[in-house]
């Protein structure tokens, strides 16, 4: 939530509840759902992840 918040945080185009948090795993990589709309709008902080360094946030643009 907080990296998120810093870049500006999210807008009505994106689809946040679809928020992805990619970290390395050694040779893989891991993908985490971020529930970030169920974060902001109902405080459940379930899937609000630590970052790490290395970690890449994605927040995808929702379709109309």
């Amino acid at each position: 939530l907080d990296a998120v918040l810093a870049a500006g945080g999210t807008n009505e185009f994106a689809a946040a509840d679809r928020t992805e948090l990619y970290r390395k795993d050694g040779a893989s990589t891991k993908a985490y759902a971020v529930r970030l709309d169920r974060i902001l709008q109902k405080g459940e902080l379930g899937t609000n992840y630590d970052v790490q360094p290395g970690d890449v946030i994605t927040v995808p643009e929702r379709s109309f």
